[in-house]
C-alpha cells in the first residue's frame, strides 16, 4: 500500500509479532521441586575455555587462533541474548563442564583437579569456582539444555538423565551412524543415520519447506506460496567488507540435516518423530524435527551400551533436532546471527515448546491503517498486545536487505496495548525525503 502525503509517500509493512504464551514452563527437578523460572543451559565450544580445553579434543586454546573468533562463539552469544531478551536466565558452559570423561579417557577435571560432576550444573550448583556447594541453589536448576553445534563432535557430553529437555544443534548427536559419538552424546532420534552440516560453500539456499504446519511451533508462521519460510537472511552489504582476505567470513550458513531419502542410508526416524521442516533445495534433507516426551526413540539405543540412555525405549523429555549448526572448529560460528527475524521467532517458539509452555498460534502484526493526521503529519495504527513494546523503522530503499544497514529506527519503546486499533504513533513528515517507507516491529 502506498499513500501519497503532500510531497511524501509512506508505506507501512506488517511484519513479525510473537504470540502469547498461555502457560508457563514447569519442571520438577531432581529434588522434587517444581521450577518455573529455571536456567537455560547452552553448551558452547570447550576449546574457548582456558582450562577445560586441556580436557578436550582440541590441541589449541581458541584464543591462539589469530583468525578469530577466539574465546567466544558469536552464535551462542546471540542465542543467549535472545533468550534473555525474552525473560529467560541463560548459563553458557563449555561442553566438558557436562562431561565426566576427558578426551584422554580419564576423568575430566576442573582447574582444582576435582572430577567434573555434571549434576552440579544441571541442579543449580556453582562449582568449581571455590564457593562450594553451600552457594548452590536448586531454584537455579536447568529447565532446558541447548547442545549447540559450536563445539567438536569429540567433546559433546552425554545427555542428561534428569528429564531436562534437549535441543540438539549438531548432527552427530541425533543417533547412530555405524559408530557412536566418543562420549555417548546421542539422543537417538534417528537410526542408520546419514547426516551432516551445510555451509554457504554448499549452496544450500535460505529456505526451509515446512511439512508439519500444525505442529505447535509452526502454527501461524507465515509461509510463501511454495510452503516455505526463509530461515537465513541475505548478507549485510558490508558484513564481509573488512574480512575479505581472512579465511573466516562473517556471513555463514549452517544447516544441520539428516538424509532420509536418496543417497547413503536412508536414515530411519524414531517412530514418534515429527518431521517439521526439510531443506527446500533438497527435500531429502530433514532439517527440523521434534519428539514428544514418552514417544518411542529410534531402535538404536543398544548400539551404545555405555550411553546413559542405553536401554531407553521412549524419550525422557521433549527432544528437538534444531536446524542451525555453528560449524565448530575452523568456522566463524555466526550461523545463528544470520537468521531472519522469523528464524529467531521459530527458535524462541522451539525453546518454549521444549520447556512445556503452551503456545498460541503465531500472530503476524496486523496493520490497520495509515492516515493523514495533519497537513504535515501521518498516523500509523495497528493491532497490538500489552505483552510487547514496539518500534517503527524507516528506509528510502525497501528493496534493500531488511537489517540495520538500510532500516533506521525512527521510534522505539512504544508500550504495547491489547486490541484492534490499540496502537498508534504520529510522525512529522515535513522534512522527510520524498518517499519514506515504514515498518512496525515488536521487541524483542
Amino acid at each position: 500500500m502506498t499513500l501519497r502525503l503532500a510531497s511524501t509517500a509512506a508505506l507501512a509493512l506488517a511484519i513479525t509479532a510473537c504470540a502469547h504464551t498461555q502457560a508457563q514452563a514447569a519442571y520438577t527437578n531432581a529434588d522434587g521441586i517444581i521450577i518455573t523460572n529455571g536456567v537455560v543451559l547452552i553448551t558452547t565450544r570447550t576449546a574457548q575455555d582456558g582450562w577445560l580445553h586441556t580436557q578436550s579434543s582440541s590441541v589449541l586454546w581458541d584464543a591462539d587462533d589469530n583468525r578469530g573468533p577466539g574465546c567466544f562463539s558469536p552464535g551462542d552469544a546471540a542465542m543467549g541474548e535472545l533468550l534473555e531478551d525474552n525473560g529467560y536466565t541463560v548459563r553458557l558452559v563449555p561442553e566438558k563442564a557436562l562431561d565426566p570423561t576427558a578426551y584422554s579417557g580419564g576423568a575430566c577435571v576442573d582447574w582444582n583437579y576435582v572430577p567434573i560432576d555434571p549434576a552440579q550444573y544441571y541442579n543449580g550448583g556453582n562449582l568449581p569456582s571455590g564457593a562450594g556447594a553451600s552457594a548452590s541453589n536448586v531454584l537455579y536448576s536447568a529447565m532446558l539444555v541447548v547442545m549447540s553445534g559450536s563445539g567438536s563432535s569429540s567433546d559433546f557430553p552425554p545427555p542428561n538423565t534428569l528429564g531436562i529437555p534437549i535441543i540438539a544443534g549438531d548432527h552427530t548427536l541425533l543417533g547412530d551412524s555405524g559408530s557412536t559419538t566418543r562420549d555417548h552424546g546421542e539422543i537417538f532420534l534417528w537410526h542408520n543415520k546419514t547426516s551432516g552440516n551445510l555451509t554457504l560453500a554448499n549452496n544450500p539456499g535460505l529456505y526451509m519447506r515446512v511439512v508439519a504446519t500444525n505442529h505447535p511451533i509452526m502454527q501461524g508462521i507465515p509461509l510463501d506460496a511454495q510452503g516455505r519460510v526463509q530461515i537465513f537472511r541475505a548478507p549485510y552489504p558490508e558484513e564481509n567488507l573488512h574480512s575479505a582476505n581472512a579465511s573466516k567470513p562473517n556471513y555463514e550458513l549452517g544447516w544441520l540435516y539428516v538424509n532420509d531419502g536418496q543417497g547413503l542410508g536412508p536414515s530411519v526416524p524414531a517412530a514418534g518423530l515429527t518431521i517439521i521442516g526439510r531443506l527446500d533445495s533438497n527435500p531429502n534433507y530433514v532439517v527440523f524435527a521434534a519428539l514428544e516426551a514418552g514417544r518411542p526413540l529410534a531402535p538404536c539405543d543398544t548400539s551404545d551400551p555405555a550411553s546413559p540412555w542405553s536401554g531407553y525405549t521412549t524419550a525422557p523429555s521433549r527432544l528437538v533436532q534444531w536446524f542451525v549448526n555453528e560449524g565448530g572448529s575452523g568456522n566463524t560460528r555466526r550461523a545463528f546471527n544470520c537468521l531472519t527475524d522469523l528464524g529467531r521467532v521459530i527458535f524462541m517458539r522451539t525453546c518454549k515448546w521444549a520447556m512445556g509452555e503452551t503456545l498460541a498460534p503465531y500472530q503476524p502484526l496486523g496493520l490497520i491503517k495509515v492516515s493523514l493526521s495533519g497537513p504535515q503529519q501521518i498516523k500509523l495504527t495497528w493491532t497490538g498486545t500489552a505483552t510487547k513494546n514496539y518500534k517503527v523503522l524507516g528506509t528510502t530503499n525497501p528493496l534493500g536487505p531488511p537489517n540495520f544497514s538500510t532500516w533506521q529506527t525512527v521510534a522505539q519503546d512504544l508500550p504495547g496495548a491489547d486490541g484492534t486499533d490499540a496502537m498508534s504513533v504520529k510522525f512529522d513528515v515535513s522534512t522527510a525525503t520524498q518517499y519514506a517507507f515504514l515498518r512496525v516491529m515488536p521487541v524483542p
